[in-house]
């Protein structure tokens, strides 16, 4: 932070020196930047700017009054403002965007094809995020607003890390621990899995955590204390999600996914078949939109997802008609970049399932393939079973 700060006052000398139509070098120079600035109403002493300018010893230190008398010399509404500006232009020069009157929209456009770059290369997975999370704006839009869950398995999973080296509040703490989470629990790391459950349960949900990374920690939660078959906790925190649930209710409905979606998708990997019905049934619709940069195809990512996700409830409820009511609209290509094998592998699992299926060897190979390219071994377990028993539909699940 304090290398962040030094290059901020580094570029408003510049931005300074480049008004006045000189380099500040010296005494006279000072004086000359202190008649200027009478010019728009502010009288400062030439020996404030000797000490900026580094002409003279300083502590490093500046006064807010200077800072922002300096940026509004520049053209800016105040200091706060040029340093937003210089973080966006540099963001600008590192993903290469132009100008645009839709600025929110634009780097949402640009994070995704920096996301499909990164997919389509081993390097840049590896080595992006150490320049990109520095900024502001990559941390909103590049990463909150497109966490990559296909990579979950991945060194991508370092870009969480170092996210949270930049953003310490209780929601980014959820938003990236319940990643973190979940992409340990399908690559079957047992040891992560406890490390940052224990950072999902400790981390307080405040009234200022959103509704997603609010959903999410009761979402860890339940699924962790199933997997431990701690049926006493579990049914404390569905209680306690349970009013959650009403509260996040009026945010919800402004919301592309809702309070309901996030927590079945931890669910669906358990066996609460009653209380998956439930969050289906009572799923908070979106009525209107409080983030209007978010893009149409976005909502239909979720609306898929939750199609495939409602089948899976349905096949383990082992109500086929709603089963394929769902299936039946599902359209794979509207998945989101970054989300197609994470709910493709879900969509062929229950493919799979029905015996009358004439295309279990394709899905079988489908499988395989997705399987091996996300490294989610969880998934391992289920596939060799259906390989070799040839199982009909009701088995599933209890294998899910």
């Amino acid at each position: 932070m304090v290398n962040t700060e030094k290059r901020i006052i580094n570029e408003l000398r510049t931005a300074v020196s480049n008004k006045l139509g000189k380099d500040i070098l010296s005494s006279a120079h000072c004086d000359d930047l202190a008649d200027e600035i009478k010019k728009i109403g502010v009288i400062i002493n030439p020996q404030t700017f000797r000490r900026f300018f580094g002409l003279i010893k300083n502590s490093g230190k500046f006064h807010i009054h200077t800072l922002d008398t300096l940026a509004q010399y520049c053209g800016f509404i105040d200091f706060k403002n040029f340093s937003k500006s210089l973080t966006e232009n540099e963001l600008d020069l590192f993903l290469g965007t132009d100008d645009s009157s839709d600025q929110e929209f634009n780097y949402w456009q640009l994070s995704e094809n920096l996301c499909r770059k990164i997919i389509d290369s081993p390097s840049a997975l590896a080595s992006v995020h150490h320049q990109l999370l520095k900024y502001p704006l990559a941390r909103k839009f590049f990463m909150e607003h497109h966490p990559m869950r296909d990579l979950a398995g991945t060194v991508y999973a370092q870009y969480f890390q170092d996210y949270l080296k930049y953003e310490q509040s209780n929601e980014a703490r959820l938003f990236a621990y319940g990643f973190l989470y979940m992409g340990s629990f399908l690559t079957e790391n047992r040891e992560f899995m406890e490390i940052y459950f224990q950072k999902m349960k400790d981390t307080e949900l405040s009234p200022e955590v959103y509704v997603l990374p609010g959903a999410r920690k009761f979402g860890v939660m339940l699924l962790h204390y199933w997997l431990m078959k701690d049926d006493q906790s579990f049914d404390k925190v569905y209680k306690e999600m349970l009013e959650a649930r009403i509260t996040y209710k009026e945010i919800s409905e402004k919301s592309v996914c809702s309070f309901e979606y996030v927590i079945l998708e931890h669910l669906i990997y358990t066996d609460k078949t009653d209380e998956m019905k439930f969050l289906i049934e009572n799923n908070t619709q979106q009525l209107y939109s409080d983030r209007e940069f978010v893009p149409q195809d976005r909502k239909e990512n979720h609306e898929v997802c939750w199609n495939i996700m409602c089948a899976v409830v349905y096949l383990q409820c082992e109500d086929y008609d709603k089963c394929h009511d769902y299936l039946d609209k599902v359209r794979l290509e509207s998945l989101s970049l970054g989300w197609q094998k994470y709910y493709s592998i879900l969509y062929y699992f229950v493919k799979f399932a029905f015996p009358d299926n004439k295309e279990r060897i394709e899905i079988n190979k489908k499988l395989t393939q997705l399987i091996d390219e996300t490294y989610f071994t969880y998934y391992d377990k289920i596939l060799h079973h259906l390989q070799n028993e040839n199982l009909e539909s009701e088995s599933l699940k209890t294998t899910f």
